[in-house]
């Protein structure tokens, strides 16, 4: 690759990096091409982008970005995965495969300029996923209007039930 294809390649990089909600650097060294060709077909099912680069370019590429405190965090062989639009998606699927080929190391992740460790990131794993935390949102919207409706009747209830109870006491029904 020559200075030119280089530069094109941080430029391009340094742009998604920019883009990306969230960025987990890996360590691949074990798994043979056919394991790296699943776990890219599972990445991209869920929007998520992986690649290998060298340590130089990637350095280059998060400078000025809010991934740059990975800079540290660079060392040996790698591979970058990143997500426009699922911060948590990365790491679950990541996860999920390391689990099967523990060949995959999970190293760190940088979010919103802050850097996450292995702990931190298996955490996200079992955060619920973004739809499922909607259907709990849109199950706990009716809660209020029910409760609101349940204060407004019970006065008139307790009144209706005191005067049935007061009525078979006089004998009136």
């Amino acid at each position: 690759m020559n200075r030119e294809d280089k530069g094109r390649l941080v430029a391009d990089l340094h742009q998604r990096m920019r883009q990306a909600k969230v960025a987990v650097l890996t360590r691949f060294m074990g798994l043979n091409v056919e394991k790296m060709a699943q776990l890219r077909r599972e990445l991209h099912k869920a929007a998520v982008e992986y690649r290998i680069v060298k340590n130089t370019l990637l350095r280059l590429a998060i400078r000025g970005t809010d991934k740059e405190l990975l800079r540290e965090k660079i060392a040996g062989p790698i591979a970058v995965a990143w997500s426009d639009t699922d911060p948590v998606a990365p790491a679950r699927v990541l996860a999920r495969f390391a689990k099967d080929y523990p060949e995959l190391q999970i190293l760190v992740a940088s979010s919103e300029g802050k850097v996450w460790g292995p702990a931190e990131i298996q955490a996200w794993v079992t955060l619920p996923g973004l739809e499922e935390l909607r259907a709990k949102l849109l199950g706990l919207m009716p809660a209020p209007a029910a409760s609101l409706v349940r204060l407004i009747t019970t006065p008139s209830s307790r009144l209706a039930h005191l005067l049935k109870a007061k009525s078979q006491r006089e004998g009136i029904l």
